[in-house]
Protein backbone atom coordinates (compact mmCIF):
# COMPACT_ATOMS: atom_id res chain seq x y z
CA UNK A 1 0.00 0.00 0.00
CA UNK A 2 1.15 3.63 -0.99
CA UNK A 3 1.87 6.02 2.02
CA UNK A 4 -0.49 8.78 1.93
CA UNK A 5 0.89 12.07 2.53
CA UNK A 6 -1.01 15.79 2.24
CA UNK A 7 0.81 18.71 0.13
CA UNK A 8 -0.96 22.26 1.14
CA UNK A 9 -0.14 25.41 -1.34
CA UNK A 10 -1.00 28.31 -0.19
CA UNK A 11 -0.71 32.31 -0.18
CA UNK A 12 -2.59 35.33 -1.62
CA UNK A 13 -4.90 35.47 -4.58
CA UNK A 14 -3.05 35.99 -7.55
CA UNK A 15 -0.05 34.16 -6.45
CA UNK A 16 -1.21 31.17 -8.96
CA UNK A 17 -2.02 28.50 -6.25
CA UNK A 18 -4.11 26.41 -8.75
CA UNK A 19 -1.57 27.01 -11.38
CA UNK A 20 0.67 24.90 -8.40
CA UNK A 21 -1.83 22.73 -7.97
CA UNK A 22 -2.46 21.83 -11.59
CA UNK A 23 1.31 21.78 -12.63
CA UNK A 24 1.82 19.01 -9.79
CA UNK A 25 -1.20 16.86 -10.82
CA UNK A 26 -0.38 17.03 -14.26
CA UNK A 27 3.37 15.90 -13.83
CA UNK A 28 1.88 13.06 -11.30
CA UNK A 29 -0.75 12.16 -13.95
CA UNK A 30 2.18 12.42 -16.87
CA UNK A 31 4.79 11.02 -15.24
CA UNK A 32 4.26 9.58 -12.28
CA UNK A 33 1.46 8.02 -14.18
CA UNK A 34 -1.10 8.35 -11.07
CA UNK A 35 -4.81 8.36 -10.88
CA UNK A 36 -6.28 11.37 -10.17
CA UNK A 37 -9.54 12.46 -8.85
CA UNK A 38 -9.92 16.30 -8.51
CA UNK A 39 -12.99 18.40 -6.76
CA UNK A 40 -13.40 22.06 -6.79
CA UNK A 41 -16.09 24.30 -4.96
CA UNK A 42 -19.60 24.39 -6.97
CA UNK A 43 -20.13 28.15 -6.06
CA UNK A 44 -16.69 28.87 -8.01
CA UNK A 45 -17.86 29.13 -11.92
CA UNK A 46 -15.40 32.18 -12.64
CA UNK A 47 -13.72 30.37 -15.28
CA UNK A 48 -15.52 26.88 -15.84
CA UNK A 49 -18.01 24.20 -13.95
CA UNK A 50 -15.94 21.17 -14.31
CA UNK A 51 -12.66 21.94 -14.45
CA UNK A 52 -9.98 23.84 -12.03
CA UNK A 53 -8.75 26.87 -14.18
CA UNK A 54 -5.44 29.09 -13.10
CA UNK A 55 -5.40 32.85 -14.55
CA UNK A 56 -2.31 32.00 -16.83
CA UNK A 57 -4.83 28.92 -18.29
CA UNK A 58 -3.44 26.16 -16.81
CA UNK A 59 -6.57 23.78 -16.92
CA UNK A 60 -7.50 20.10 -15.22
CA UNK A 61 -10.71 18.10 -15.21
CA UNK A 62 -12.25 18.47 -11.80
CA UNK A 63 -15.75 17.25 -10.22
CA UNK A 64 -17.54 20.24 -8.96
CA UNK A 65 -19.06 19.56 -5.14
CA UNK A 66 -20.53 21.81 -3.02
CA UNK A 67 -18.77 23.62 -0.21
CA UNK A 68 -20.63 22.67 2.91
CA UNK A 69 -19.28 18.43 2.79
CA UNK A 70 -22.62 16.57 4.73
CA UNK A 71 -21.64 12.62 5.75
CA UNK A 72 -23.72 11.71 2.33
CA UNK A 73 -20.96 13.73 0.00
CA UNK A 74 -17.69 12.79 2.03
CA UNK A 75 -18.64 8.79 1.69
CA UNK A 76 -19.35 9.85 -1.90
CA UNK A 77 -15.92 10.88 -2.06
CA UNK A 78 -14.34 8.03 -0.70
CA UNK A 79 -16.20 5.84 -3.06
CA UNK A 80 -14.91 8.11 -5.83
CA UNK A 81 -11.55 7.90 -4.80
CA UNK A 82 -11.16 4.29 -4.10
CA UNK A 83 -8.83 3.93 -6.83
CA UNK A 84 -7.06 7.24 -7.03
CA UNK A 85 -3.84 7.47 -6.44
CA UNK A 86 -3.83 11.66 -6.05
CA UNK A 87 -6.79 13.75 -5.09
CA UNK A 88 -7.10 17.06 -5.17
CA UNK A 89 -9.27 20.04 -3.64
CA UNK A 90 -8.84 24.05 -5.15
CA UNK A 91 -10.31 26.72 -3.19
CA UNK A 92 -9.91 24.49 0.02
CA UNK A 93 -10.62 27.67 2.03
CA UNK A 94 -14.34 27.28 1.39
CA UNK A 95 -14.96 24.29 2.64
CA UNK A 96 -16.49 23.60 5.72
CA UNK A 97 -14.97 21.87 8.57
CA UNK A 98 -15.40 18.37 8.07
CA UNK A 99 -12.85 18.99 5.03
CA UNK A 100 -10.33 18.44 8.17
CA UNK A 101 -11.22 14.71 8.53
CA UNK A 102 -11.97 14.05 4.77
CA UNK A 103 -8.38 14.88 3.91
CA UNK A 104 -6.66 13.39 6.79
CA UNK A 105 -8.55 10.27 6.45
CA UNK A 106 -7.71 10.29 2.21
CA UNK A 107 -3.90 10.51 3.79
CA UNK A 108 -4.44 7.14 5.96
CA UNK A 109 -5.91 5.44 3.00
CA UNK A 110 -2.53 5.91 1.05
CA UNK A 111 -3.97 8.77 -1.14
CA UNK A 112 -1.36 11.51 -1.59
CA UNK A 113 -3.56 14.67 -1.46
CA UNK A 114 -2.89 18.46 -2.80
CA UNK A 115 -5.09 21.15 -1.69
CA UNK A 116 -4.27 24.66 -2.74
CA UNK A 117 -6.69 27.91 -0.57
CA UNK A 118 -6.07 31.21 0.17
CA UNK A 119 -3.83 31.81 3.24
CA UNK A 120 -5.87 34.82 4.96
CA UNK A 121 -9.11 36.39 4.29
CA UNK A 122 -9.50 40.15 3.48
CA UNK A 123 -9.15 40.84 6.79
CA UNK A 124 -5.88 39.70 7.42
CA UNK A 125 -7.20 36.33 9.52
CA UNK A 126 -6.93 32.66 8.95
CA UNK A 127 -9.43 32.02 6.11
CA UNK A 128 -11.67 28.66 6.66
CA UNK A 129 -10.09 25.67 7.92
CA UNK A 130 -6.60 26.24 5.95
CA UNK A 131 -4.98 26.96 9.28
CA UNK A 132 -5.78 23.28 10.37
CA UNK A 133 -4.72 22.40 7.23
CA UNK A 134 -1.58 23.28 7.19
CA UNK A 135 -0.97 21.96 10.77
CA UNK A 136 -1.25 18.36 9.36
CA UNK A 137 0.40 19.18 5.98
CA UNK A 138 2.89 16.87 5.12
CA UNK A 139 5.12 19.92 3.02
CA UNK A 140 3.43 23.10 2.14
CA UNK A 141 4.58 25.48 -0.73
CA UNK A 142 3.74 29.36 0.60
CA UNK A 143 3.33 31.52 -2.54
CA UNK A 144 3.32 35.41 -3.17
CA UNK A 145 2.44 37.74 -5.43
CA UNK A 146 3.12 40.66 -6.61
CA UNK A 147 2.22 43.58 -4.97
CA UNK A 148 -0.70 45.79 -6.88
CA UNK A 149 0.39 48.80 -5.00
CA UNK A 150 4.80 49.03 -4.90
CA UNK A 151 5.17 45.91 -7.08
CA UNK A 152 6.87 44.09 -4.24
CA UNK A 153 7.10 40.56 -5.03
CA UNK A 154 6.47 39.46 -1.61
CA UNK A 155 2.45 40.00 -1.67
CA UNK A 156 0.63 37.33 1.17
CA UNK A 157 -2.14 40.02 1.78
CA UNK A 158 -5.24 39.77 -0.35
CA UNK A 159 -7.26 42.92 0.22
CA UNK A 160 -10.55 43.74 -0.89
CA UNK A 161 -11.44 46.46 -3.11
CA UNK A 162 -14.49 48.90 -3.67
CA UNK A 163 -14.29 51.65 -5.96
CA UNK A 164 -10.53 51.36 -6.74
CA UNK A 165 -10.19 51.78 -2.68
CA UNK A 166 -9.64 48.90 0.67
CA UNK A 167 -12.82 47.52 1.96
CA UNK A 168 -14.16 48.22 5.55
CA UNK A 169 -15.35 44.87 7.28
CA UNK A 170 -18.06 43.17 5.37
CA UNK A 171 -18.84 39.41 4.43
CA UNK A 172 -16.34 37.39 4.96
CA UNK A 173 -17.00 35.30 1.56
CA UNK A 174 -17.56 37.24 -1.30
CA UNK A 175 -16.19 34.95 -4.77
CA UNK A 176 -14.51 38.00 -7.12
CA UNK A 177 -11.84 38.55 -8.78
CA UNK A 178 -9.55 41.45 -9.91
CA UNK A 179 -12.20 43.73 -10.12
CA UNK A 180 -12.80 43.12 -5.98
CA UNK A 181 -9.18 42.45 -4.99
CA UNK A 182 -5.59 42.18 -5.15
CA UNK A 183 -2.28 41.32 -3.63
CA UNK A 184 -0.67 43.54 -1.55
CA UNK A 185 3.01 43.14 1.04
CA UNK A 186 2.57 43.76 4.43
CA UNK A 187 3.68 47.58 4.25
CA UNK A 188 1.08 48.50 1.32
CA UNK A 189 -2.06 46.42 3.03
CA UNK A 190 -5.21 48.13 4.85
CA UNK A 191 -6.62 46.03 7.32
CA UNK A 192 -10.28 46.59 7.18
CA UNK A 193 -10.50 47.88 10.84
CA UNK A 194 -8.01 50.52 9.35
CA UNK A 195 -9.56 52.13 6.70
CA UNK A 196 -11.00 55.72 7.15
Amino acid sequence: MSRGRITVITGPMFSEKSGELIRRCQKLVQYGRKKLVAYKPAEDQRYAKDEIVSRIGYRLPAISIPRHLTDELVARIYKETEDADVVAFDEVQFFNKPILGLVEELAYRGKHVIVDGLNMDYRGKEFGYIGGLLAMADDIQQLTAFCAVCGSPEAVFTQRIVNGKPAPLGSIILIGDSDDYEPRCRNCFVPPHKVQ
